[in-house]
């Protein structure tokens, strides 16, 4: 996992926040303004005289370059205070190292109505004002689409923004000369790109025929051959290692070669997130057959209910709820409804949590009934119990499951989230390290709870990841609620605040007091402490 770096703040007012949350915002406005035309260059990099001409352009040159070199002289001072090195001041450039520093353009999703670019920053020189009236110009029209080039020009540091494993689909390799064989692997081919492109959320997808240059990622590739019917070989392979990760071979009679069209895509793209993404998980839920109409919904459901906000829930359920329509037995996307529904609960989201809970209850019971040895509705019931208040019931429970299927990444997340509603927090953050390392791109939501773990425990590594979860998914409510609640606990009630409002333009309503289900909690003070926190930052 990535660590941590120094934050600089470039949207609302200049701020430069340490990765402990300490506040390091020099306080000149010459030496905000320093730091800001450095960041918003090419490669972070400017030369002296072109940074005197914009700061000092109504002084002699001497003494402009004398006014550079002393606030340069404070400015690194004043950064070597707290540690920071990521400024470095050369004899004819300054540049800013951004291998220990992240920029709030470079690694959020803007929004139309964001604060306005270096707000508040006044500096009384005409060249300086003209440069900002420039780049505040170009940084709306990031947003607004109208094609302007933007402050970041396209320069925006490939470790930012949402990080998915790319794959890339290449032609199936054709072995026979009859026009059957050739149709069949431009069929499957294409089928692969749609049902891939259903996950676009978790698999950045690309198109070998489109693709320039090596790509960082996996490469998907295979052969159809015409023999006795229809034999297709497939394998999943890593750029990095060349080591084929992945690989299977079917066969199927001449009758059955639409079918099997379909058949490969959904096993293949079910191998994909096995090896890369949610490792047993997928071969539970897949073992359950059904139409690629309904699989495909399931998909789509899968990346809503990751959003983890209210909306995304509830077209989540809905998504879902197609499935059955469909399906009327297709049981993951029975159990998923019921998770979702606990979900409202547990985030504080519900606004009839005991009528909700006690319908999920009924189902856990009919669920029980037919299917007693399903790992996932045996979770479902672990976290009804959890939402009861029954914690203690619901790690025993849960404890079985992850005894069974000890590689899933998402069963052991669950595993530890109702540790942690025990009381083990230790426990709790031990388990979902494990569930990290079980697989290259694990859920994002494992390492959300991991970071409100860490908080509680007043852990300060819940900064580092509460960032990581920011740079893959910006719309994070959970990892803005430990950021902000950090903030407070840290005394930065600036910071705290601008978290409080990101949190309130991500899920309009949310309040302190329904930032969770306190009957959740074993310890009533894990909540209390949270609320009162975000309180403080007036949620």
């Amino acid at each position: 996992m990535a660590t941590a770096r120094t934050k600089i703040f470039l949207t609302g007012p200049f701020q430069v926040i340490c990765d402990d949350g300490r506040d390091a915002t020099p306080r000149g406005t010459k030496a905000k303004a320093l730091v800001a035309l450095v960041v918003l260059s090419k490669n972070t990099i400017r030369s002296r005289i072109w940074l005197q001409d914009r700061l000092w352009s109504q002084s002699s040159p001497a003494q402009g370059a004398a006014s550079l070199r002393k606030e340069l002289s404070v400015l690194t001072k004043h950064f070597g205070a707290f540690g920071l090195t990521f400024l470095d001041v050369g004899r004819g450039n300054v540049a800013i190292n951004l291998a220990e520093a992240e920029v709030d353009l470079f690694d959020e999703q803007l929004q139309p109505d964001r604060a306005e670019l270096l707000e508040g920053l006044d500096v009384a020189d005409p060249e300086f004002e003209e440069w900002l009236a420039v780049e505040r110009q170009a940084y709306w029209d990031i947003d607004t689409g109208e094609g302007g080039p933007g402050p970041l020009g396209g320069l925006v540091p490939a470790r930012w923004g949402r990080q998915r494993p790319a794959v890339v689909v290449e032609p199936m390799e054709v072995v026979g000369d009859t026009p059957d064989i050739a149709v069949a692997a431009t069929s499957i081919r294409d089928e692969l790109l749609f049902l891939l492109g259903t996950l676009s959320d978790v698999i950045e997808l690309r198109d070998a025929r489109r693709q320039e240059g090596p790509v960082d990622g996996y490469v998907l590739s295979g052969s159809v051959v015409g023999a006795e019917g229809l034999r297709v070989a497939a394998q999943l392979t890593s750029t990095s290692d060349q080591i084929c990760l992945w690989t299977e071979r079917f066969r199927f009679r001449k009758q059955d070669t639409f079918d099997a069209v379909e058949e490969i895509a959904m096993k293949v793209v079910e191998a994909l997130q096995l090896r890369l993404r949610d490792g047993h998980w997928s071969e539970i839920w897949s073992a359950r057959g059904t139409s690629t109409e309904v699989w495909t919904a399931f998909q789509n459901g899968r990346i809503q209910e990751s959003h983890t906000t209210e909306t995304g829930l509830f077209h989540a359920i809905r998504q879902y709820e197609t499935c059955l329509q469909r399906d009327p037995d297709y049981l993951p996307a029975i159990v998923a409804i019921g998770f979702c529904r606990l979900d409202l609960i547990r985030l504080g989201m519900d606004n009839v949590p005991e009528q909700t809970l006690a319908q999920v209850d009924a189902k856990c019971v009919s669920l029980r009934a037919k299917h007693p040895t399903d790992p996932y509705c045996a979770a479902l019931e672990a976290f009804t119990c959890n939402v009861a208040g029954k914690t203690e019931d619901a790690c025993h429970l849960m404890r079985k499951v992850v005894d069974r299927f000890h590689s899933s990444p998402e069963l052991l997340g669950y595993y530890a989230g109702l540790l942690g509603y025990d009381d083990q927090l230790e426990a709790e953050i031990a388990v979902y390290r494990q569930a990290l390392a079980l697989t290259p791109h694990p859920p994002i939501w494992i390492e959300a709870n991991l970071a409100m773990a860490m908080a509680l425990l007043e852990d300060k590594a819940a900064w580092q990841h509460a960032h990581n979860v920011l740079r893959v998914d910006p719309g994070s409510v959970r990892a803005r609620v430990v950021l902000c609640m950090l903030s407070v606990a840290a005394g930065n009630q600036s910071l705290a605040r601008r978290h409080a409002r990101r949190i309130l333009e991500l899920q309009p309503g949310f309040t302190a007091k329904r930032w969770a289900w306190p009957a959740c909690f074993k310890n009533q003070n894990h909540y209390t402490d949270v609320a009162n926190l975000l309180s403080a930052a007036g949620l």
